[in-house]
């Protein structure tokens, strides 16, 4: 066996978990090595929105400890041990002023993002949903190509980035001249981007804090490899001393995190743990095979099994793109809760408050036994807000009834026949939502009934409730809607310092799991946007700050 390369810590994934945990330990003045089975850094992370839900930090002094304590407590419950939850409230204001004040991360607190249950005790509407702030790629220099690109489908002219932000000034840019002045210099901008690359550099969402925290670790002197699968974790003594990957070994002085993602292209947990019948999409890239958990659960660790759901969930629609591959994209808050338009079951029945969270809009589709069901809206709808992957003010719907992403109908009847469903049923769901509409009120449902939704719904919207509407005239359209993934719950059962436990409960020395890879502090519930990146973020700095307590003893 060829000699082991010696490190302090060996960090296994590059999503935000294992990026924050090798920024942690360079600070720490650790010697780190990172290592990625794919060919880009980033992971899921890099393909999100980028927002990390992190109460009470720096960033947002008006929130309370106490509450959100008891927002937990409420939307969790006995989910997940109490002794998670609260390392998680104590250790995420320490993480963001450690990497915040490096410059490790640019976060800040969107203006109005309220959590997702704002109806229950310590909630709030502002301030614990931190945003990554845009960022140069082309400070990376060559290194720019590492960073895993976001899905096609979030870019516009042909690789540009876009916000929320942005979004907002493109729609109004003919209407506005500040909205004119910051479209424009978005265009040139990444027009000169794309004279020297295959796409723009103005990195925004989860790119910019992917391309953010790489160029820390890259001026930290922070050892990347990618395409480095590591094949067992070795353990000797008891205790996790290194990898090897081949013939070769790595050894690990202070530790070894593993942070790999979770298990949503694990085809044997994916079956063992979701529920029946199994969603076939997934939103998670397809390189996230739960081999970290393999490695954990081959050293001793142990899965979590109790929590309400295996995952976290989001309705999607999927279509073949040009180049074959397949787009799976995630109806998170564009276009369900807006007025307008409503989601049915098999039969043409309306069955779920369509401007929930996209987790409670897959929960509601499970049991109505909705598996699949189809949003469906006139055309326009789909000129003013869009429909998944059809941006707002296409015209032209043709192509995309021809591809077969959406099923067209000049009337009730006919979309009624076109996605399957009862005639009669599906008149009686229209006019219940012009109903419901007229009064401002969905008393099936309780749709635009609390601040969460009514803040994903349209404040221009002339009528009592921002997310109910008429569905108009025809032609209607409608878009297939499948349950997937969005990243796994369940994953190793660790202590508050993110180490791995056995089977007996106690922590196995020098082994530590985050991310996906480690069981969610949230269990299977979903309390806020960015529940996934901000726990990741938090226990990737626990365990690299607790790993570097045994190279100062």
């Amino acid at each position: 066996m060829d000699e082991a390369e010696e490190f302090d810590l060996v960090v296994i994934g590059a999503g935000a978990a294992g990026l924050a945990a090798s920024a942690t330990a360079a600070l720490a003045g650790l010697r780190v090595v990172l290592l990625e089975a794919s060919d880009r850094v980033g992971g899921t992370c890099a393909i999100s929105a980028g927002c990390a839900w992190l109460p009470n930090t720096m960033l947002s002094r008006e929130d309370d400890p106490d509450a959100a304590r008891q927002y937990l407590d409420h939307v969790v419950g006995n989910d997940s041990r109490a002794e998670m939850r609260e390392a998680f409230l104590a250790r995420a204001p320490e993480m963001v002023a450690e990497l915040q004040n490096a410059g490790a991360i640019d976060l800040a607190p969107f203006a109005h993002h309220p959590d997702y249950h704002t109806d229950l005790p310590g909630a709030v509407t502002r301030g614990r949903a931190l945003g990554a702030q845009p960022f140069d790629g082309r400070k990376l220099g060559s290194a720019f190509r590492l960073v895993k690109p976001p899905l096609p489908e979030f870019t516009i002219m042909g690789g540009m980035m876009v916000d929320r932000t942005d979004i907002g000034h493109l729609l109004r840019a003919t209407r506005n001249l500040a909205s004119f002045r910051h479209a424009a210099g978005l265009m040139l901008r990444h027009g000169r981007d794309r004279l020297t690359g295959p796409r723009g550099r103005r990195l925004v969402m989860g790119n910019a804090l992917v391309g953010r925290l790489l160029a820390f670790l890259i001026d930290r002197g922070v050892e990347i490899r990618t395409g480095c699968r590591v094949d067992r974790i070795v353990v000797s003594d008891g205790r996790a001393t290194g990898v090897a990957i081949g013939k070769q070994q790595i050894a690990a002085h202070c530790g070894i995190v593993v942070c790999t993602g979770g298990f949503s292209h694990h085809a044997r947990l994916r079956q063992d743990l979701f529920p029946d019948p199994v969603a076939e999409q997934s939103v998670v890239p397809d390189t996230n095979t739960g081999g970290g958990v393999d490695l954990l659960l081959g050293a001793g660790g142990q899965l979590e099994r109790g929590y309400s759901n295996a995952a976290f969930w989001a309705p999607a629609s999927v279509r073949t793109r040009s180049d074959g591959s397949k787009a799976v994209f995630p109806h998170l808050l564009l276009d369900r809760a807006k007025p307008g338009i409503i989601a049915v079951d098999a039969s043409g029945r309306r069955f779920v408050d369509e401007s929930t969270s996209y987790h409670r809009f897959v929960e509601g589709m499970y049991q109505a036994g909705a598996i699949t069901c189809h949003l469906v809206c006139n055309a326009a709808f789909i000129r003013q807000y869009g429909l998944g992957v059809i941006r707002p003010m296409t015209r032209r719907l043709g192509p995309w009834v021809a591809e077969g992403y959406l099923a067209e109908g000049r009337d009730i009847k006919a979309i009624a026949t076109a996605i399957g469903a009862d005639p009669a049923v599906l008149a009686d769901s229209f006019a219940r939502n012009d109903r419901y509409a007229a009064e401002g009120r969905d008393p099936e449902f309780n749709r635009g009934s609390t601040a969460y939704s009514r803040n994903l719904g349209d404040p221009d919207h002339i009528g009592p409730n921002p997310c109910l509407g008429p569905m108009g005239e025809g032609p209607y359209y409608a878009v297939r809607l499948h349950p997937a993934d969005i990243g796994t719950a369940m994953g190793i059962v660790t202590d508050t310092e993110a180490r791995v436990l056995d089977a007996a409960g106690a922590p196995i020395p020098g082994l530590y799991a985050a991310g996906a890879d480690m069981a969610s502090v949230m269990g299977g519930s979903y309390p806020g946007p960015g529940i996934t990146i901000g726990p990741a973020l938090t226990f990737g700095h626990v365990a690299a700050r607790h790993a570097a307590t045994s190279k100062e003893t």
